[in-house]
């Protein structure tokens, strides 16, 4: 197994032992994992989590709040000896926040708690935090800028943070949150994801997209005139009658992966990262497909930035580039790449990308042999 980084590399977020603007292309990663796999990685403004197949956390990146959970900041890929001997079954990162959720269900936080968004009262916790576990279970987190929402086992949804832009669901009668409130006015929700300012869910038992928050961009698929911002859930069917694969947000544009391989996106395109070079284009659904009628085997979104992996073994970016975050040379050297475009990747002929990540303007990837890819549990 070999994991691979590139993009934005001031903090030393891509693990590569050094911090510089960024990295141009896909480039191997030293970290010793014991023969263990790589079960995900979360990134956040500037730093990156990883865990692995035996629930261990290890980070590097920016550490101003510490959002490591260690005491300063590395550039390498280190063992979070604060928070061992705990198993994380899922990880999620916000811009200067993180959080994982165990295998008992609990939910730990730490890192920056500025506007509340760790679900800590701050009075008692003002700004910068050591990992702690709440008395809160989830079975699914997602991070934004500055709010965190969760999935609990009633299949409800939780929220903390800023809601200044009705990024809550709270209602205009409560903009913030140090403490996680229940969002109301939802059916069961069983993908969530929270944006730079909004939050979007999925019901599968109704086929249903509830959407809240600031909809400059149209991320809402409501009116923006009518709607700017909405403070409490909005119910919009938009005729999908089957499943839902992935539900995934960047900043101010959203993205759902289907059961049958389509890929419907929405919201902000001034960097093209909705795949079509009509920059202008924003609110509608648009349909993404990648050349030559390739598949979809995964998705990952960035802050403005998408990789996709096709089922041939293929990688395919487009979206912001200002460090060259695809890792793809545009000979015109503009900020965006405007349609999906072949990655160029370096590997062994014999080897297959398994995983793929990406979050802010940084990327992971993780190779393997042929025949040595069996799935992490």
């Amino acid at each position: 197994m070999i994991l691979w980084s590139w993009g934005a590399n001031s903090h030393g977020q891509l693990g590569l032992n050094v911090a510089n603007e960024q990295v141009e292309k896909p480039t191997s990663v030293n970290i010793e994992l014991y023969n263990n796999k790589i079960r995900q990685i979360a990134c956040g403004g500037g730093h990156t989590l990883l865990v692995d197949s035996e629930g261990k956390l290890f980070s590097c990146g920016w550490n101003n709040s510490l959002q490591l959970a260690t005491e300063q900041e590395v550039h390498c890929f280190e063992r979070t000896w604060r928070l061992s001997g705990i198993n994380f079954t899922h990880i999620a990162c916000g811009w200067d926040s993180s959080c994982g959720i165990t295998d008992d269900q609990f939910l730990f936080v730490w890192g920056s708690n500025s506007y509340g968004q760790l679900g800590l009262p701050q009075n008692d916790f003002p700004k910068n935090v050591k990992p702690i576990r709440l008395q809160v279970k989830a079975c699914a987190v997602s991070m934004g800028l500055r709010h965190t929402a969760i999935i609990n086992f009633k299949d409800e949804v939780w929220v903390t943070g800023c809601g200044r832009h009705g990024q809550l669901g709270l209602g205009k009668e409560q903009l913030s949150a140090d403490r996680f409130s229940k969002v109301p006015k939802l059916g069961k929700i069983s993908h969530i994801a929270c944006g730079q300012r909004h939050t979007v869910a999925w019901s599968s038992e109704e086929n249903a997209l509830y959407v809240w928050g600031d909809n400059r961009h149209g991320q809402l698929l409501l009116d923006t005139q009518k709607y700017p911002k909405a403070y409490t859930p909005q119910k919009i069917d938009i005729d999908i009658k089957q499943k839902v694969k992935k539900l995934l947000t960047g900043w101010s544009n959203i993205l759902l992966w289907l059961e049958d391989g389509t890929l419907i996106a929405w919201g902000c395109n001034i960097y093209a990262q909705l795949g079509t070079q009509q920059t202008s284009f924003s609110g509608s659904r648009t349909h993404i497909k990648l050349p030559d009628g390739r598949q979809v085997k995964d998705i990952a979104l960035g802050s403005e930035h998408t990789i996709c992996l096709a089922t041939d073994n293929t990688l395919w970016a487009w979206g912001w580039n200002e460090h060259l975050n695809t890792g793809i040379k545009s000979a015109d050297e503009e900020k965006y790449i405007g349609k999906p475009t072949l990655v160029p990747l370096e590997i062994n002929s014999n080897s297959i990308i398994t995983q793929i990540y990406c979050g802010g303007a940084q990327n992971f990837i993780v190779t393997e042999e042929k025949g040595d890819s069996d799935p992490v549990l």
